[in-house]
């Protein structure tokens, strides 16, 4: 259960008052300021403050970072300037004051330890006692944070509302908003949760799922606090903990899901005893990494290669898990190229699932005895850019094929050629003069399904909201694949993931408009 705290006594209110007695002169000068020129912003009015060290290591290894702030020898930023007190309070808690309307700020982990998918949890709340009673404003968790570049996870104690925002050099957009009721008032820490994975994340408020937002812009980067006032003069957050974690999927991803089956073959290439061939030639020097990884290499344009999994064993239908990299030191600077999976394979035939990180394409090939034939391709900005890992995923059954990059649903395709055959990985450059692959892990599995949904109406609209009311934001047409991602609570509506750009939308449940793969009753309830 979660601690809930509550103001201090009246003594420790006393000290806090003298410390912000004691800059009450500057505070006062900066409002001044900002009344006289409202277009125009103090020197710090949108002060990002950050500081130089970290807590210890931390038992879990699966937390990268955590502080309950009652330690100020972990270095977060403590100063009071213009309108901002920022530091520890007593300490139990890390605040950060704001005297005036229309201010914002961020605070960083110290250090500035830069994160890519990750989980992350903090609890915080409103004082009240310094809290203007009326006016709103906004505060939270910032993540993947490079300069003025940042996503934001918000909430308001007193509105009851929630955003979330993407800052940019252009300022400030918010990608989503809405309202729950489940926010706590004043004084009652609330529990926000982010879990972002590629360009997908999840947010939940007190344990509950509020919305997924797909955005691929901004890769990694720092994590830390915002707070902004609207129109409330001043206002007083407390943060009572920050704990960072490698990504976990949040129940609802998790249970839109099927369990994972024994592996069929799995390989983390850590131990070259497993097989894996190991030589040089020509243009390829194939094999383990240090190891830790399996690599190909190759030196010069319009080559490629495959290798498979020693003794060459044989599967139909399944489900294939690979994650990959291109190693950017030993890859030329300028060219194309690209790398992925192949299944069912026999001879010169086979399928293979390609993507490149330099220019964040994909292609589903299929090789025959006399040519390399391009299936269907496409572009997902989600890809992530070279030195780090991206997911590949292959379900296969049948002349049916699904296509994740990411843990996102990339694109079906059907072809009915090859029925089984055996399972490895493609490696090509096309313009590019060098290219050194990292595969990581390969995972295969009988065939596991995600959760897909197939259009079946000639043309159905994609609404902003869970109703004819919403407006229409696209169109899918008749043979279209979407991905669920949640449902009305009336089950009528579905949550479908954004593709190319376009945000999550909503699309009718009806059966004569829409068949899917499985049941709808594990996806997440989502309130519009």
């Amino acid at each position: 259960m979660r601690k809930q705290k509550i103001p201090r006594a009246f003594s420790a209110l006393l000290a806090l008052f003298l410390i912000t007695a004691s800059v009450g002169c500057s505070l006062n000068l900066s409002q001044t300021q900002q009344a006289a020129t409202p277009e125009a912003a103090p020197t710090k009015s949108e002060a990002t403050m950050e500081a130089t060290s970290a807590p210890g290591p931390v038992a879990d290894p699966n937390v990268l970072y955590t502080d309950d702030f009652t330690n100020p020898a972990t270095n977060w930023a403590a100063e009071t300037f213009d309108n901002y007190f920022i530091g520890y309070h007593e300490p139990e808690y890390y605040h950060v004051a704001i005297t005036g309307a229309n201010y914002k700020t961020t605070v960083f982990v110290p250090e500035k330890p830069t994160y890519g998918d990750i989980s992350i949890d903090v609890d915080a709340f409103t004082f009240a006692g310094k809290t203007a009673e009326i006016g709103d404003f906004r505060y939270g968790v910032v993540f993947r944070r490079s300069g003025d570049q940042y996503y934001a996870f918000t909430v308001s104690q007193r509105s009851k509302k929630w955003a979330v925002l993407k800052s940019s050099s252009n300022g400030l957009t918010v990608l989503q908003e809405g309202e729950e009721p489940g926010i706590h008032d004043l004084d009652v820490v609330d529990a926000l949760r982010v879990d972002a994975k590629g360009s997908a994340f999840y947010f939940h408020i007190n344990d509950t799922f509020i919305a997924q937002v797909e955005d691929s812009d901004y890769a990694n980067g720092e994590i830390g606090f915002f707070v902004q006032t609207l129109d409330a003069e001043s206002l007083h957050i407390h943060y009572d903990s920050l704990t960072v974690r490698n990504y976990e999927a949040p129940e609802e991803v998790q249970a839109s899901q099927p369990q994972q089956s024994p592996a069929l073959y799995e390989d983390v290439f850590t131990n070259p005893a497993t097989n894996w061939p190991g030589k040089t030639f020509d243009n390829y020097f194939i094999g383990y990494h240090e190891p830790e990884y399996y690599h190909i290499a190759i030196t010069g344009a319009n080559y490629k290669t495959t290798v498979f999994i020693p003794e060459k064993p044989i599967f139909g239908d399944l489900t294939i898990d690979a994650n990959v990299f291109t190693f950017a030191g030993k890859t030329a600077e300028t060219g194309d190229f690209r790398y992925g999976i192949v299944f069912r394979r026999s001879g010169d035939q086979y399928y293979a699932f390609t993507m490149s990180q330099r220019s964040k394409k994909w292609a589903v090939l299929k090789s025959t005895p006399n040519e390399l034939i391009v299936l269907k391709e496409g572009e997902e900005p989600g890809i992530h850019d070279l030195d780090v890992a991206d997911a590949l995923r292959v379900d296969a059954k049948g002349p049916s094929f699904f296509f994740h990059i990411n843990d996102k649903f990339i694109a079906q395709v059907d072809d009915p050629d090859y029925a089984e055959g055996e399972v490895g990985f493609f490696v090509q450059t096309l313009d590019a003069e060098s290219l050194h692959i990292h595969f990581d892990s390969l995972a295969v599995r009988n065939f596991e399904p995600r959760l897909v949904c197939v259009i079946a109406a000639l043309k159905m609209n994609v609404r902003a909201g869970p109703g004819t009311s919403y407006t229409s934001t696209r169109y899918l047409s008749k043979g279209d694949i979407v991905q669920p991602i949640g449902r009305s609570p009336d089950g009528e509506w579905i949550r479908i993931a954004a593709e190319a750009g376009d945000q999550p939308g909503w699309i009718s449940n009806a059966s004569n408009f829409v068949s899917c793969n499985s049941t709808l009753d594990v996806l997440p309830v989502i309130n519009p």
